[in-house]
Order: structure tokens, then sequence, then C-alpha cells
């Protein structure tokens, strides 16, 4: 096993054990439609899942050391009975088992950043306001966080993203205005709506993505349940009749549809290929390395660029931390075998400089 893949290994197990604790605590209900999706992501996720579950039952048959009999050592009564609660906790036994004492603060830690909405993995949960006044939900670059509507419906919004929520007693509204989201809809009789892209969807109670692509309009996909997708109405229809105006597609489990695309033109209806965004632990199976950059960029403060252009063309597979560029390009550049180089404003990969080949590499 090579160090990338014992890397990679222990990162998995890390992923899994904090899963695992997380679904064992207070938030397991609010964060389950997050580990669903990490769990089916790959199957090495569910192989590591399965690992931290063996050792946290082996773990359980662990006992309390027992107190000293000695009446005149209360003290050291006391610390013992502690220190065996402390052994019979499961959160820590798992712990301890599977990564190790370094990794115990590691762990400790990203606990506690769940707390906060800024949490790598998963983002807390955050209400929105209720009422039928409209509400802005938005995210900041890098930012992914999760929204809990009145309605008990919950929306995720991806990095640098925002949605204008107004729920009345009659309507369920909803417009995406910048980025992406996934709608996680709360079955009820109002109409769940999200406009975006010039068209709309409508739903009632299902799970489905949408995400602007600038001129181009906007694509959905829908990962449960069923919608109704409507496209923009044809040129010169008022802004009064829009709501029945355009073709209307409707739209079932497992495939996606591009809104605001020519009126002349049937939109093409087509499988989803990928539904994965909102873990930070992203799989990619030969993939241009242009496209896995310009993914992990969505969340970058400082960009992964490349030197050549040319390097583009590389095809990349692997499990990656996607929120994390600087492991990222570290990760990519063990890979491919280039070389990395960071100024104030990027991370650069190039080739590496040998005495035959000087050309795109970087300066000495």
């Amino acid at each position: 096993m090579t160090q990338i893949d014992r890397l990679r290994m222990r990162e998995l197990r890390e992923d899994a054990a904090m899963w695992f604790a997380l679904m064992r605590g207070p938030e397991a209900e609010a964060q389950r439609a997050h580990f669903e999706t990490w769990l089916l992501a790959d199957p090495a996720h569910r192989q590591a899942y399965n690992h931290v579950s063996e050792v946290f039952s082996l773990g359980k048959g662990l006992k309390p050391s027992s107190p000293a009999a000695d009446p005149g050592k209360a003290a050291r009564r006391l610390g013992t009975t502690k220190l065996g609660r402390l052994i019979g906790n499961p959160v820590l036994v798992l712990v301890l088992c599977v990564v190790a004492v370094p990794v115990v603060i590691a762990l400790t830690t990203s606990a506690m950043r769940a707390i906060g909405p800024r949490h790598p993995l998963i983002a807390a949960s955050s209400p929105a306001a209720p009422g039928s006044e409209a509400t802005s939900l938005a995210t900041a670059p890098g930012d992914v966080r999760e929204f809990r509507l009145a309605d008990g419906s919950r929306v995720i919004l991806d990095a640098d993203s925002r949605v204008q929520v107004a729920l009345s007693a009659q309507r369920r509204d909803l417009a995406l205005l910048r980025g992406r989201a996934r709608f996680f809809v709360a079955h009820e009789p109002r109409p769940f709506v999200v406009t975006a892209g010039g068209g709309s969807i409508l739903a009632r109670g299902t799970i489905f993505d949408v995400a602007l692509r600038g001129a181009a309009g906007a694509s959905v996909d829908l990962i449960e349940g069923v919608v109704e997708v409507r496209q923009p109405p044809a040129v010169g229809t008022s802004a009064a009749s829009s709501r029945s105006g355009g073709a209307v597609i409707r739209l079932s489990a497992g495939h996606g549809v591009a809104i605001g695309q020519a009126v002349d033109s049937a939109p093409q209806v087509t499988p989803l290929a990928r539904t994965d965004w909102p873990s930070a632990l992203r799989d990619f199976t030969d993939v241009p390395l242009r496209e896995l950059i310009a993914e992990a960029n969505r969340y970058a403060a400082k960009p992964i660029e490349l030197a050549d252009p040319a390097l583009g063309d590389l095809r990349v597979s692997g499990t990656f931390r996607i929120r994390e560029p600087d492991r990222l390009a570290g990760n990519l550049a063990a890979l491919l075998d280039l070389s990395l180089e960071e100024s104030p404003s990027a991370i650069v990969l190039a080739h590496r400089c040998t005495r035959d080949a000087k050309n795109s590499c970087p300066p000495s």
C-alpha cells in the first residue's frame, strides 16, 4: 500500500468515526440526509463505516474498572469510578480504537466545530424566519450551510449561493438567485415552488437539486419523488401569465433536465451524473483534471491553477476532500507527479522540471 493509499484510508476512517458518533447524538435526524449521501457516494464509505461499527461493538464489551475496596482511600475509589465511566463511554471507545490518541484531539475539535455553521464536513442547521415576508438565505464563498424552514422543509446551500423564501397560507415560494441548492420538501397540501433560470419546479414532498448555469439557465436533478418542471414562457408572454406558460415536464427520481433551453427544442431528460456535492469528501471517476479543479475552486479562498492548460486534459480518479484546496493540491501533485508552488494569489500545479523537459516548469 502506497503512502497516498494509507493517507486516504486514515482520512476515510476518521470521517467514518465522525459520522458514527454524529448519528448516535442529538443531531442524528437533522444530519441523516447528509449521512446517507456520504454513505452512498462510494462503496469504500460503507466499508469504513461497517468497520467502525464492528470496533464499536467490541468496545462495548470493555468492563469498567472496579473501585478499590479499601474504605480509607475514598479519593482513589472516586477517581477509579470516573475512569470506569469514561472507559464505558461508547464514543470514547470508538475514537480510541479507530484513530488512536493523536486523532482524538482532531476529532474532538471537529465535533465542537460541528456545533457552529462553518464545519467543513457538515454545516449546522440555521432556522429561517417564519411568516409570509420574504426571507433571504445566503452563504459566503467556501461556506456550505443547511437551513430549516418554518414548514419543516430544509435547504442546503452550496458556497456563494442565495435563495429567497416566501411562505404564505396558500403557497411556499422560493427563488434560487445565485449558486446551487438542495431542497428537502416537507409533505403538505401547500405547493412548494422553486423558480430558477426563468422556469419553475413544483413539488410537495421530495428531494431535488437546482443549480444556476449563467446564461444557459439552470438545471434540475431529482433525487427522490416526483416534480413538475416548467420551462420559461415563450418570448412575449406577460409576467402575469408566466406561471402558466412554457412546456411542463414531469420528472421522475434519478433524472435531470435543463431549464431555459430554446423554446423550439424539446428539453432533454438525462440520468443523474452525481448527487454528492453536499459532502466534503467526494468521489471522482475518470474526470478531466480541470473539472475537478473547477469544482474545488468553488470553495477556495486561494484557487488552484494549472501552469500549463494542457494539464487539464489529464484524467483523475479518487476520493478527495474537495473543500480543502491545500490538501487537494498536494494529493493531486503526488498522484500525477506534478510540482506544486504557492503564491499569494494561487496554488499552482505544473510539470516537474527535468533536464530534458524544462518547458512549462515553474521558475526555480
